[in-house]
């Protein structure tokens, strides 16, 4: 599947934000989950992973692709003068990652009543606002 992600972001025109492209790969990754995975699945790989009745490392790996592909964005968002330069992407990256986590166990404890899509916007609205330039967030504010 992170390859399917990988495609999606290198299908965004040269010069699209990367906060724009962030949280559009964000709801494609809800979207993914709530209608191509499903609750039952995510539930019984959640199940998995807490009891390491099968070997999850995969899904674990900081070098899986997702990670590297949050890091390149943020980079990207950096270059353009988007994000503070004074953030290492590779962290950040790892943050967006375990709130993805964190949202979908959420969604899993909490379904039918929580709706990941929206939860997964806001918090990553939330976000990308502590990331963004000063200048950047003050014109956001205007």
């Amino acid at each position: 599947m992170d390859l399917d992600y990988k495609s999606y972001i290198e299908s965004f025109p040269v010069g699209t934000p990367a906060s724009d492209i962030l949280i559009s790969l964000v709801e494609k990754i809800a979207y993914v989950i709530t209608d191509f995975i499903g609750y039952d699945a995510i539930k019984s790989i959640y199940e998995v992973q807490i009891t390491r009745k099968v070997n999850t490392n995969a899904l674990l790996n900081y070098n899986r692709d997702l990670y590297k592909l949050f890091s390149e964005v943020i980079t990207l968002g950096i270059r353009q003068g988007e994000f503070n330069n004074m953030i290492n992407p590779d962290p950040i990256a790892k943050h967006f990652i375990l709130a993805l986590r964190v949202l979908t166990y959420e969604w899993c404890i909490r379904y039918p009543d929580f709706d990941l899509k929206v939860q997964f916007l806001e918090h990553f609205k939330i976000l990308l606002a502590g990331i963004r330039k000063q200048e950047n967030h003050r014109l956001m504010s205007e």
